[in-house]
């Protein structure tokens, strides 16, 4: 997914962003644009005001820590539309597709799968705006972003399914993030999806 096609699906599926200064460089990118996006993986940030981390302090700056950041408020960060280092040790996993599953090789995810962190200590399930939890507006702009990237990453005007977005988890089984159950974030993302052209519905639905 090119950077000018990224920008042009948040857009079009109305997502609040922000881009940080970087976003679109090659100069990230460990992978040398050789990143190949199949699906999404939700996180937790375990901590609070993550950015300055995620994007100059983490061990392998300048890559960055994910792809997207969404912040209390709902806006998403864009820090990086190439490579990321999010996904660490953990798969393989198996995409159902027809007529050849997609395979997301082990220890393989960092490439293959978008990273996108919500601001949470994470240690509550609830979306009750509480720093353990998570905002309303959190979920509205993730269920967005997802939908958005589950467009971009197919040819044409379809998506991928909605289960092609798993938790970091689902992926490494030691790692808790995030709490929710990955059914009742498919539920969101498809509300989003449905609801492209009338966002403030599909917020009200969520």
């Amino acid at each position: 997914v090119s950077p000018k096609r990224l920008r042009y699906k948040l857009r079009q599926y109305r997502v609040p962003v922000k881009y940080i200064e970087g976003w679109d460089s090659p100069g990230i990118d460990p992978y040398n644009g050789r990143s190949d996006f199949h699906g999404v993986m939700l996180h937790h940030t375990a901590g609070t005001n993550s950015l300055n981390y995620i994007v100059n302090t983490n061990p392998y700056a300048p890559v960055r820590a994910c792809h997207f950041l969404v912040d209390r408020d709902g806006t998403v960060n864009v820090v990086s539309a190439l490579g990321a280092y999010h996904a660490g040790r953990g798969g393989p996993w198996r995409f159902p597709k027809r007529g050849r599953d997609v395979i997301i090789p082990k220890n393989s995810g960092n490439s293959r799968l978008y990273g996108i962190e919500i601001e949470s200590q994470g240690t509550s399930r609830r979306i009750d705006g509480s720093r353990e939890g998570m905002t309303v507006e959190q979920v509205v702009s993730t269920a967005m972003l997802s939908a958005a990237l589950l467009n971009a990453m197919r040819k044409g005007w379809r998506s991928w399914p909605v289960s092609r977005v798993i938790r970091h988890r689902d992926w490494t089984p030691r790692k808790v993030d995030v709490k929710q159950d990955i059914g009742w974030w498919h539920e969101v993302i498809g509300i989003a999806r449905r609801n492209r052209k009338t966002p403030e519905r599909g917020k009200q639905l969520i």
